[in-house]
């Protein structure tokens, strides 16, 4: 062997120490490194020159005979955890705790050509321990590989965050996620937070915004092919932008494409129950049989199609975004819109801003009556329950100290109040505490009344910390009226009142 050959090993063994043999002799061939003939002189996860030479390039470490034939030039002595990594994509299903229907999608929708699954091959590098190196030439930081490891993937199918179904798209999930916390951290890109509570944990694969201005999202198609993934788009309204949908459905070899639904029709409830599509989720465009139907692929089971007729769809889309195969592709695809189609997606990309920040107010607006209807009940039904205090006051004066029947009663009833029903109580009960302060059931004031104050008292002392009143107000507030609760022979009731009134304005 050359020494030109054994310094081409020499180096690329430095530069990717953790690819498996398979791996490193793609990558000289790819980058025109070596010829095919040459790889013909390879041992298995070796090479002739390591035997010539027994050295390990890595460590510069003499290697007995064993370890030249078996490749092992790992130091990693526990086995790995289990994987299967074959560099393609089976049928998948998106995790309901985790919102990355859009990577998922596009993914989907890039495995349906076969340039597609090039990419994602090339992508997907199995190293020597289980796992693989994912890389990125669209990374939008200057690291482009990033290793994800066979525990890794374990950790991330336990956690039940992530898609089941194949380890080579877990492994896409968690690189695009490192990269998503590099973009954050570095302030490239925030985290729009919204769907946080309903997935149930924070994810850095939900609505990762990069830009604005233009409301441009990281993107696993950009990832992938290292080119914007959205040339153009079809979108509802815009004038000529059918057109797409045309160029889709005639060069299907070419192209591929992720599309979402009209959302609103979810948020207002006018989506029928059987639809076999909603919003506010992304589906991988399948084919286009142009003026006839459309067929998408839905991430939580991609082992199914679904076919919409073409008025379904049409009218029903709200986007259908589409990657290009090179840059041949890009510009037919420009080429089959107006003029002025660039002009007019940002005039109707600033019109669905605007829809969307009137539909987030309007959403708000019905999320806070929702909530003031439940409070509403919530406080209706704690006064039910201590509409008989005034009157079991007045019948039990002339039995004191007897303990009264309805004591458990009103506890459960006043252990209901929380800090978003406290106010809306306090409100339609204002002489509360001077009423309960003449419940006495035992010796002086008793614990029992202390027991139907004081969730007053917290739950206002929570509300004034969830509308950030400094600490010390909130604590000397608990601190005055609990020294009152705590008095061994009488209560100031008008003490307590007046602590009560004050962090109330200060809450408001």
């Amino acid at each position: 062997m050359s020494n030109e050959i054994q310094s081409i090993i020499n180096n690329y063994r430095q530069k990717y120490p953790l690819y498996n043999h398979e791996a490193l002799v793609e990558q000289m061939i790819k980058d025109g490194a070596i010829s095919r003939d040459a790889v013909n002189k390879f041992k298995s996860d070796t090479s002739l020159f390591l035997i010539d030479n027994q050295f390990n390039i890595k460590s510069g470490e003499k290697l007995g005979i064993t370890e030249i034939m078996g490749g092992y030039f790992s130091s990693v002595n526990e086995i790995p955890p289990e994987t299967s990594f074959n560099r393609q994509i089976e049928n998948t299903f998106q995790s309901k705790t985790q919102g990355d229907c859009w990577l998922l999608s596009d993914i989907n929708a890039l495995n349906q050509t076969d340039w597609g699954k090039d990419i994602i091959r090339n992508a997907i590098i199995p190293d020597n321990n289980g796992g693989v190196i994912i890389r990125f030439p669209g990374s939008p930081i200057e690291q482009k590989d990033f290793q994800i490891t066979a525990q890794e993937i374990q950790t991330a199918k336990q956690s039940g965050h992530y898609s089941k179904g194949d380890d080579d798209m877990i492994a896409l999930e968690l690189a695009t996620e490192k990269v998503a916390k590099e973009v954050v951290a570095r302030g490239i890109g925030r985290r729009v937070e919204d769907f946080d509570e309903v997935i149930g944990h924070k994810s850095y694969l939900t609505n990762i915004l990069l830009n604005e201005k233009t409301y441009e999202y990281l993107n696993i198609s950009k990832l992938l092919t290292g080119r914007d993934d959205v040339v153009a788009e079809f979108r509802n309204g815009l004038p000529e932008s059918e057109n797409i949908l045309k160029y889709l459905a005639e060069n299907p070899e070419n192209t591929s494409a992720v599309c979402t639904f009209d959302h609103l029709r979810d948020v207002f409830g006018q989506r029928e129950k059987d639809d076999p599509v909603h919003g506010y989720h992304a589906y991988a465009v399948k084919k286009i049989d142009y003026g006839k139907s459309v067929t998408v692929i839905d991430p939580y089971h991609t082992d199914e199609e679904i076919n919409l007729s073409w008025d379904k769809f049409v009218n029903d889309v709200e986007s259908v975004f589409a990657t290009a195969k090179d840059d041949e592709t890009i510009e037919a695809m420009k080429n089959s819109l107006p003029e002025n189609y660039f002009e007019l997606k940002q005039q109707k990309l600033d019109e669905s801003l605007e829809s969307l920040r009137q539909t987030k107010l309007e959403q708000e607006k019905i999320l806070q009556e929702s909530k003031q209807r439940k409070i509403n009940f919530e406080v209706e039904d704690i006064i039910n329950s201590i509409q008989y205090l005034e009157d079991d006051i007045k019948n039990n004066e002339k039995r004191f100290p007897k303990l009264y029947l309805n004591f458990t009663r009103y506890k459960t009833a006043m252990n209901k109040l929380t800090k978003d029903n406290i106010l809306s109580f306090l409100e339609k009960e204002p002489d509360i505490i001077l009423l309960l302060d003449r419940y006495k059931s035992g010796l002086f004031n008793g614990n029992d009344k202390k027991e139907l104050i004081l969730p007053i008292i917290n739950a206002l002392a929570e509300k004034a910390k969830e509308r950030n009143i400094d600490d010390e107000i909130v604590e000397q507030f608990k601190k005055t009226c609990n020294k009152e609760l705590d008095a061994v022979f009488y209560t100031d009731e008008k003490i307590i009142q007046n602590e009560v009134e004050k962090i109330i304005e200060k809450i408001k």
